[in-house]
């Protein structure tokens, strides 16, 4: 059981686990960066309504991430715990995609009943296939060199992913729709779903659960076992960490077009900032693992954490200058990928933590519930958006917003982003398994040796 653990990981399975983060980064940051720009402007529904299609959505997504993580846990099967529904979920959730962006010409309360149902459908297919894969990285391996190699190419599969919708999305509606922003959004999104329903099926076949081989892995995890998981300090701060840092990347990613539009009058710089973070996340990403070692997760979180604030910050006083602008948000948006490209890797060295002080492996309902965290939250944060916008009387149809639209679009853009890494500085303060993280590692080979 032990050699199956300690087996090292070839090349080709660290690129399929890269593959499978980009294939559902494809089309989900379609849907996460152009949802509420579809909603409001293309097919016409309030943007209170919209706000509470991403609240509701947000909310069974959540629990639907706990559950999630939950059945993996009790998963068995040949393929493993996680891979059977990267390889039979892959294509159920990339037809999901396409119906949230198939709104049929109807009544406004018809369109917004469709638009709740089919973004709620959205939220249950992506979980089934999103927290297995990010499972995947606790069950993957607990050597530390392949975990952070394997995180880079996840980091590189998510960032490749991410730019290739921000930046193409908005020309290829152009193009493929021929006039019509409408048909545009459907034949984008059956593209990328279509390629990324292959990526994430590659991942399935080709990785293997190396920690679900070895007798810990096979143990029956009770409720009470799953209770007894939350007491893990580091986990708690991680996924409060991983909560705050995804959430300044939705609001970028939401109000960007909304930005450039009224704010720089520039709408056409929209796809150049919505995939700053994706270009800059690729050479971050490569030097995560060399500055990791030499510095600490800790130490690299404050780094990101300060650079984004002092970007944002920038704005501020360059949005005059759209060279300025750019400059600022690529110092933010490297800020951010230093704290993306290494907070998967922290959280599952939690779960080994968690496994060193109870002796259970509780690794899918763990790395599950901070994806329902961080659900949760992104909802609330969607909702603050609606309502701040909302509140500065934003009309999603209006050719021409009014001053305090422009100054609640800005606020939300510059200064939610500013208070949420500030936050992350905070939590960073309290965290300290790095410091224990080598004897934690030493003492499970010992005990699962003797198993």
């Amino acid at each position: 059981m032990m050699n199956e653990v300690s087996q090292k990981m070839p090349l080709l399975e660290k690129i399929s686990y890269g593959a499978g983060n980009m294939g559902i980064c494809l089309s989900t940051t379609v849907i996460t960066t152009f949802a509420m720009f579809f909603y409001t402007n293309v097919i016409g529904i309030n943007i209170l309504q919209v706000g509470t299609i991403l609240l509701f959505g947000g909310i069974v997504d959540a629990i639907s991430n706990a559950f999630m993580g939950v059945i993996v846990d009790h998963t068995k099967s040949r393929w493993g715990k996680c891979r059977p529904y990267l390889i039979f979920g892959a294509i159920p959730m990339a037809a999901a995609c396409f119906f949230v962006f198939h709104v049929p010409d109807a009544s406004a309360s018809t369109k917004y009943i469709y638009a709740l149902i089919t973004y709620i459908i959205y939220t249950l297919a992506s979980a089934a296939v999103l927290i297995p894969q990010n499972v995947l990285m606790a069950a993957i391996t607990d050597d530390q060199d392949d975990r952070l190699a394997t995180n880079m190419f996840g980091s590189l599969g998510t960032n490749f992913g991410q730019l290739i919708p921000s930046l193409m999305t908005l020309g290829l509606v152009a193009f493929l729709g021929n006039g019509s922003d409408y048909k545009g959004f459907n034949y984008v999104i059956l593209i990328f779903g279509v390629i990324g329903a292959a990526l994430t099926m590659m991942a399935g076949f080709n990785t293997r659960e190396r920690m679900n081989m070895s007798a810990i892995g096979q143990q029956k995890i009770s409720a009470k076992d799953t209770l007894r998981s939350f007491k893990n300090g580091p986990w708690l701060l991680v996924t409060l960490i991983t909560l705050f840092i995804i959430a300044q990347v939705v609001v970028k990613a939401s109000t960007t077009v909304y930005y450039t539009t009224n704010v720089l009058g520039n709408p056409g710089v929209s796809s150049a900032l919505l995939s700053i973070l994706s270009i800059i996340g690729v050479p971050i990403t490569l030097i995560i693992p060399i500055i990791a070692k030499k510095i600490g997760k800790h130490k690299l979180v404050l780094m990101g954490a300060a650079m984004g604030i002092i970007g944002n910050m920038g704005l501020l006083f360059t949005k005059g200058s759209i060279p300025g602008v750019i400059a600022c948000t690529a110092f933010a948006a490297a800020g951010s990928a230093f704290i993306t490209g290494i907070v998967f890797v922290m959280c599952a060295e939690t779960v080994d933590y968690g496994e060193w002080k109870t002796g259970i492996r509780v690794q899918g309902f763990l790395m599950a519930f901070i994806g329902f965290a961080v659900k949760v939250a992104n909802s609330i944060v969607q909702l603050l958006i609606s309502g701040i916008l909302n509140s500065g009387g934003f009309n999603g149809q209006a050719k021409i917003q009014t001053a305090s639209a422009v100054n609640a679009i800005e606020f939300c853009y510059v200064w939610l982003p500013i208070i949420f890494f500030a936050a992350v500085i905070i939590l960073n303060y309290f965290y300290k398994l790095d410091k224990i993280y080598p004897q934690v590692i030493t003492d499970l080979e010992t005990r699962r040796a003797a198993l």
